[in-house]
């Protein structure tokens, strides 16, 4: 019953700051708002490939913790 309540409350707590997202500020919550240039560049910077990181490419060759003998 306990988990049943708390599960209702925060679906309630979800709910009201949706609504006053939208009351407030005229959009859902986490919405981005952006003109059509910035979002065009947003796209643009996003289908780029990412630059080559080298001590992202070294991370990713160790083992994992869990994968190392001991």
């Amino acid at each position: 019953m306990r988990n049943l309540i708390l599960s209702l409350w925060y679906r309630y707590k979800e709910w009201n700051y949706e609504r006053k997202c939208i009351k407030y500020f005229g959009v859902k919550p986490e919405t981005i708002i952006l003109s059509q240039e910035n979002y065009d560049a947003l796209v643009e910077k996003l289908n780029e490939p990412p630059e080559y990181n080298e001590n992202l490419s070294k991370l990713l060759q160790k083992k994992a913790p869990w994968e190392i003998d001991l």
